[in-house]
């Protein structure tokens, strides 16, 4: 208790910027929100939309990568594209390659959200600004409004993002393990998933030129809840929203040149939900060794 109470100490010492309010999904000093809700439906069984969705998105010129349900009433399709390849240059741009697309069931409301590609470029430190991506996704699915944060952020303040000093940043990633070969290092990460090492299961695959692999990961069947989909997202993060952030996740494993690494979850957490409290991260507060831990047994570290 008194480590959780130095923690909270440490945390209240937050203090964001007065931003003011934006819907803007523009690039360059607008204010960027985290995710996108495409559009709601009332009275519509996700298992119905699921298809269409799946359907607009290919028409649109994504392929659809990996799919899965982190939780009841809740689906996550993982797709990419030509360009969010491209974006994707050597080192951890790669994280970028894969937008998220997320179908939520609240209440009698259907909701379909996205990764805002703008906020995905300023966090990822990706030079082309996804715009076209942007663009893409607006025509295939629709573009309501922004959401995720009571204030946004610009893309200066993304790259170089970190909740509070002394946590980490877009770069102090998991180093989960190392192998000799790119090779080796993807035949154990493929094992593992293939075993449900810790109750995880693959998501998805993407090979990048590079040699470099990013996995999705699902840790809907973790039995460890500090590390669990559901635990996290949608019975601690997620009670705060009207609208569901379910497109963060699945979490991401990158095998870059025989180095399994993960963003740190006091990174990838925060940045996706900036303006979590210090009572939501108390919460938490034993889940980033918690993911490290299944992480490093799905790379076959030490």
């Amino acid at each position: 208790m008194a480590n959780l109470r130095i923690a909270l100490a440490a945390l209240a010492t937050l203090s964001c910027s007065a931003l003011a309010p934006s819907q803007a999904l523009a690039l360059t000093d607008a204010l960027l929100q985290p995710y996108t809700l495409a559009y709601t439906r009332t009275a519509t069984p996700l298992d119905s939309e699921l298809p269409k969705v799946k359907a607009r998105l290919q028409q649109a010129g994504f392929e659809v990568i990996g799919e899965y349900s982190p939780y009841a009433n809740a689906e996550v399709v993982a797709i990419t594209s030509p360009a969010l390849k491209a974006a994707a240059t050597p080192g951890l741009t790669a994280f970028a390659a894969v937008e998220h697309v997320s179908l939520t069931t609240v209440g009698d409301e259907l909701q379909v959200s996205y990764l805002n590609p703008h906020y995905v470029a300023g966090a990822y430190r990706v030079q082309d600004g996804l715009e076209s991506v942007a663009q893409q996704l607006e025509k295939a699915l629709g573009a309501q409004r922004g959401f995720g944060a009571d204030s946004g952020r610009t893309t200066e303040q993304l790259q170089n993002y970190h909740y509070m000093a002394g946590m980490e940043r877009f770069d102090n990633t998991y180093e989960l393990a190392t192998y000799s070969t790119q090779e080796e290092a993807l035949k154990v990460v493929e094992q593992n998933l293939r075993n449900a090492v810790g109750g995880a299961a693959k998501v998805y695959r993407l090979d990048l030129p590079g040699h470099r692999t990013v996995f999705g990961i699902s840790r809907a069947q973790v039995v460890d809840q500090r590390a669990n989909d559901k635990h996290i997202l949608a019975d601690t993060v997620d009670p705060k929203f009207s609208i569901k952030t379910t497109a963060y996740l699945p979490y991401q494993l990158l095998v870059d040149n025989g180095h399994v690494r993960a963003l740190h979850m006091r990174f990838r957490l925060a940045v996706w939900h900036p303006d979590l409290t210090m009572v939501t991260f108390g919460k938490l507060i034993t889940s980033p060794g918690a993911i490290q831990t299944l992480l490093t047994k799905i790379a076959g570290g030490q």
